[in-house]
């Protein structure tokens, strides 16, 4: 007999009983206390000891595998541009990776407690590195899977769906600590407490991805319907497999093989599976950051499913500027956190395909007339009008300090000192005083199509490419690089026109949005080449978009000076998962 003797475990099993798919909960654990209390009769005074309970008599049917399965769906990232820093079993906050990159600052980078990493005084002790370190899952999914032979199903199919499943959510997790720390422990069976595993090597762990991918793509369904809609597909695990292959190149000997293997997975998406496609035109794309395509999107691949109440998306929050319309359960005290570099903003291409400082028809007195439409849709930008607080006026984001009717909205506490704001994922209808309602989208499909464009170009393939790189740019209108030629990137290049032409793309597609331009520097090692100081908007303020003269800096620093070192291309494992464990070995130059 198998007893538990811990209180995660306790813990785990009380959630599984509350949920009972991806989008509905019934209180089961209310019908569970009915139970109890009726059965006691004279003995309920009577107290069991938490430690003897009984394993074999949970995880024995068809709907107690489903409610665990469900539970262990909260190992993927959640809506969040932080990792809440007092949390013993923090979440993944997906977007938090962006400020280790050139085109994000979170506010706090003079406070390194909570910046986020965003400052690159990096050390064993920054709690935001930790974010991918998630063994508490790989632990609950094994558990699952150990207990999936002995439980009884009444569909059989059921069975090898929810085994590929788990297995979906442990080599995502994987995936993610081989590219974030390189050697890991795998971990495939439940542990004691005394065990203290040692690390992996990175490629041993990485096969095991892949062929746990290999072995459920063709188990997973396409897609679902009803309270199913969400779960895992078969498109996910081939679109996480690309990723795999993609970002082993910076680190994997076989890069001829990292690129084929990308360029098969995200074949099979888009000739064989083919129920994807991109939502027409800018509208569409924003479409894609509201509720609006929540379950419905035929773009999404991958997503984490809000659910009120269970899994917070605090980025509402953390974007939406101050005053800005949250209807009648909304906060007026928003935080907005998180902004874009200057760099960022002055390579965003105009609507001619060029870089501003190419384009003689861009106006630095009107910047943001005639840019890639995709950069109003991702970015609060300086004179942007939305919707007051009165629900009925409009506002205008103003964040220059040297305006007479300025609100100090840059160098006032709580503000992103840049003057360019995230804006995906903003929410004018907030459910309650922190959180929007939106899904968190991790994989979509124009991700599918770059990632078949970088694979193909990686292989020298440059005018098959092409055509899927221009298909994002279509969307949206801007012009196809067929028609224009491909851009000349001075500044982080990859020393392939065609790849940096392909990761420009990306910055623009998923700015705001994810990890991906980490994944795009750490992949190619460009950290020396991209990351330095960072600065905020221009200081004349007729001229917004002056692109030479000297620009805002917060605080009256000189500058926000970010120093880049090669160590950083793995992260730090957690001073505390250090102490835990004797045998996790810190990685180098930390």
């Amino acid at each position: 007999m198998t007893k538990v003797n811990t209180h995660t475990k306790l813990l785990f099993l009380n959630i599984i009983l509350i949920m009972k798919n991806i989008k509905t909960f019934k209180v089961a654990s209310l019908l569970l206390l009915i139970v109890f209390i009726s059965s006691c009769s004279d003995d309920f005074l009577e107290v069991e000891d938490l430690d003897e309970i009984d394993i074999s008599t949970v995880y024995q049917s068809e709907e107690d595998l489903n409610l665990a399965l469900n539970n262990l769906y909260f190992a993927l990232p959640i809506l969040d541009i932080e990792d809440p820093l007092f949390s013993v079993d923090a979440n993944q906050a997906y977007i938090v990776p962006y400020f280790w990159t050139d085109d994000a600052i979170h506010r706090n980078i003079a406070n390194t407690a909570d910046n986020q990493g965003s400052d690159f005084n990096w050390s064993d002790s920054r709690r935001s590195l930790r974010t991918f370190y998630r063994y508490h899952d790989i632990a609950n999914i094994n558990f699952f899977l150990e207990a999936l032979p002995g439980a009884t199903f009444e569909t059989e199919a059921n069975r090898d769906r929810f085994e590929a499943e788990a297995r979906f959510l442990r080599a995502w997790i994987y995936e993610s600590m081989v590219l974030a720390y390189g050697d890991v422990p795998l971990v495939t069976t439940t542990l004691s407490p005394t065990d203290n595993p040692t690390k992996t090597p990175r490629e041993e762990v990485f096969e095991f991805v892949i062929s746990e991918l290999d072995e459920i793509d063709d188990i997973l369904p396409e897609s679902y319907s009803g309270d199913d809609v969400g779960r895992i597909t078969k498109g996910a695990a081939l679109a996480l497999k690309s990723r795999a292959y993609l970002n082993a190149i910076g680190w994997n000997s076989d890069v001829d093989a990292m690129y084929a293997g990308a360029e098969a997975a995200c074949s099979e998406i888009i000739n064989e599976i083919g129920i994807y496609s991109l939502v027409d035109g800018i509208d569409g794309f924003k479409e894609q950051f509201t509720p609006d395509s929540d379950l419905t999107s035929p773009e999404t691949i991958l997503e984490t499913i809000y659910v009120l109440g269970i899994n917070v998306s605090r980025i509402a929050l953390q974007v939406s500027p101050r005053d800005l319309y949250k209807g009648p359960n909304g906060s007026g005290n928003n935080q907005r956190r998180a902004g874009f570099t200057s760099d960022f903003i002055e390579e965003v291409q105009t609507i001619n395909g060029l870089f501003p400082k190419d384009d003689p028809e861009y106006d630095p007195a009107n910047p943001w007339e005639n840019r890639d439409p995709r950069l109003e849709a991702s970015a609060y930008l300086p004179l942007d009008e939305f919707l007051g607080t009165d629900g009925v006026n409009n506002d205008i984001f103003q964040p220059h300090p040297f305006y007479e009717d300025t609100r100090d909205w840059v160098s006032a506490n709580n503000n992103n000192p840049t003057g360019y704001n995230f804006k995906k994922y903003t929410d004018y209808y907030m459910l309650n005083n922190i959180e929007g309602n939106a899904d968190l989208k991790i994989i979509r499909y124009s991700e599918i199509l770059l990632m078949y464009a970088e694979a193909l170009a990686g292989q020298g393939r440059d005018a098959e490419a092409l055509t899927y790189l221009d298909q994002v740019r279509e969307r949206v209108g801007m012009p196809k690089y067929a028609d224009i030629g491909l851009p000349t990137i001075t500044r982080g290049t990859t020393g392939n026109t065609m790849i940096d032409a392909i990761l420009l793309e990306r910055r623009y597609e998923f700015a705001g949005e994810g990890p991906q331009r980490w994944f795009d520097i750490w992949r190619y090692k460009l950290g020396s080449q991209v990351i330095g100081n960072v600065y905020g908007i221009p200081d004349d303020v007729d001229l917004p978009g002056d692109l030479t003269g000297p620009k805002y800096d917060a605080n009256d620093l000189t500058t926000y000076q970010r120093v880049w070192d090669d160590n950083y291309y793995l992260l730090p494992f957690f001073v505390t998962f250090t102490d835990d464990n004797p045998n996790l070995t810190q990685n180098p130059g930390y």
